[in-house]
């Protein structure tokens, strides 16, 4: 379950910066003052040094991170021995998720039962396709072109498709009692 939300899992988060520092080795996105809704890349092709000041709204990019080979060797390949700590899922430190232990049995006993379905499968039809539209790019900062599709943030369409959520709700799928 961890490692196939890490190779497709699609997280970000706004935060603002605590105190005044210093950021070097990737390139932050800055959120726009004049209060759009896009954050404004910060230019740095070379990735420089980055000066943050204490209040800076910022976007991580858990997406990247977590294809970062520093963090996972061959970062692109399913491997179940990869250290449970190495994964940001559920938080870190004081913004740990205090259900984590119980959340990772019951993802794990869902996806057991899920996989025990015979002849599970999408449904025909526009009701069998994930309806989903790909975030901006922000300049290649968040998220990765891979070789056959965008594997960064994305939005999804409600079921009425009237709005957008974070989760997937529209692929339908069937099975054999």
């Amino acid at each position: 379950m961890l490692e196939g939300s890490r190779i497709r899992g699609m997280v970000a988060l706004y935060r603002h910066v605590a105190i005044d520092q210093t950021v070097t080795h990737y390139v932050p996105c800055q959120w726009d003052p004049a209060g759009g809704l896009d954050p404004i890349p910060v230019d740095n092709p070379e990735r420089k040094t980055v000066e943050l000041k204490a209040g800076t709204r910022v976007v991580l990019d858990l997406t990247t991170a977590s294809h970062d080979p520093a963090s996972f060797p061959d970062p692109e390949t399913v491997r179940l021995d990869r250290p449970l700590q190495s994964y940001i899922h559920y938080g870190f430190g004081p913004h740990r998720c205090l259900g984590m232990e119980i959340s990772r049995v019951a993802l794990t006993e869902i996806f057991k039962a899920i996989m025990r379905l015979h002849g599970l499968r999408r449904v025909d039809g526009p009701r069998g396709e994930m309806k989903c539209l790909p975030a901006a790019r922000w300049a290649g900062q968040v998220g990765r072109a891979g070789e056959r599709e965008w594997t960064g943030l994305k939005a999804y369409m409600t079921p009425d498709e009237r709005s957008l959520w974070p989760m997937p709700t529209t692929l339908r799928v069937r099975y054999e009692d």
